[in-house]
């Protein structure tokens, strides 16, 4: 669709079919070729182009359809961004032979990539490190219920949700691009080749980051995942967004036995930083470095290991710093 107030009045909580039902000829006649216009939508009759159109008009569906869940619920920024970064994250590049049908890539040079943004994060919410993540999830699904049958996938419609999020809490625009192939099984949890240096704590031994690592195990994680210092550091500051479980007023009963349940229903959630927990900016890292001062006030801020070692390891401190004064820069790297 090339008209643009023609693509802000399509209702998003309409099926696909009864969607193009409401159009006017000339726009379905955009979008189905005339030898496939009373055919089954399937990806199959679409010809290459009209299969593009379908996954942008999707597209911009879940992008809508998560902005007015965001306007009902601005709390709902953090998890969208959280849930796409789980989705993520969990990519392994392994350098042995593998057989294994998780193998999705095979480069003679590179090994074989398992994991990464392929929806298997809706099969491992009994992880540990996917608590709180059922809401979104649920967002998720009634929004892919709208665009299934547009070509476009589970593991897409959650990383659009997540770049929404985040321009919807003041963040830079997002360009996703379209194509991921959904798992229909949880990505490994284990990594299959464990990254250690020095410290206790600088071990990475499960596909998705321990909030307990310290400076040399970020460096480790993000490197893993092609990213450099600078770019780690600005991932990080998506940390100004959102809020974690804290045990305050938790349940006697969830105290002597923490289930998923309990993280799940936890009463307080605490923000990493208390002003604006539903916004985005570079007000996280100026945070960091009142933290590292000790200027900050009683519940002004609420870290987690990872986000002091920023500012604690001299090195990557540099970047806090940057991005501290230029938000500028902190976006764009966010972006890469």
């Amino acid at each position: 669709i090339s008209n643009a107030a023609t693509t802000t009045s399509i209702s998003t909580s309409m099926t696909p079919g009864a969607m193009l039902e409401q159009q006017t000829p000339s726009i379905v006649t955009s979008y189905l070729s005339p030898n496939v216009r009373n055919a089954p939508q399937s990806s199959s009759a679409l010809r290459d182009e009209e299969r593009e159109a379908m996954m942008s008009l999707a597209s911009r569906i879940v992008r809508n359809s998560a902005v007015q869940y965001l306007k009902n619920d601005a709390s709902l920024a953090g998890p969208l961004l959280r849930l796409a970064f789980h989705d993520a994250a969990t990519r392994e590049q392994w350098h042995g032979e593998d057989t294994s049908e998780k193998a999705d890539t095979l480069n003679p040079k590179n090994g074989a990539f398992t994991g990464g943004p392929n929806g298997s994060v809706r099969y491992e919410l009994e992880w540990s490190e996917s608590r709180g993540l059922s809401k979104p999830l649920r967002v998720i699904d009634d929004i892919y219920g709208k665009v299934r049958g547009l070509d476009l996938s589970y593991a897409d419609c959650i990383a659009l949700a997540g770049a929404a999020a985040v321009e919807y809490a003041g963040g830079p625009h997002i360009a996703i691009k379209l194509g991921r192939v959904d798992s229909a099984v949880a990505d490994d949890r284990k990594r299959r080749r464990i990254l250690r240096m020095d410290t206790d704590r600088s071990v990475v031994d499960t596909t998705l980051p321990s909030p307990a690592l310290d400076s040399d195990g970020l460096r480790l994680y993000f490197g893993a995942l092609g990213l450099s210092e600078e770019e780690l550091v600005a991932l990080c500051g998506a940390h100004d967004l959102g809020r974690h479980v804290t045990l305050l007023n938790m349940p006697k009963e969830c105290l002597k036995n923490l289930t998923r349940t309990c993280l799940e229903e936890a009463p307080v959630m605490m923000p990493f930083v208390s002003e604006g927990p539903d916004t985005i900016s570079n007000a996280y890292f100026k945070k960091l470095l009142k933290w590292y001062d000790r200027k900050v006030e009683m519940g002004e801020v609420a870290f987690i290991p990872t986000d002091v070692a920023l500012v604690v390891d001299e090195g990557l401190r540099i970047h806090v710093q940057r991005y501290s004064r230029d938000e500028k820069a902190f976006f764009d790297n966010f972006l890469s």
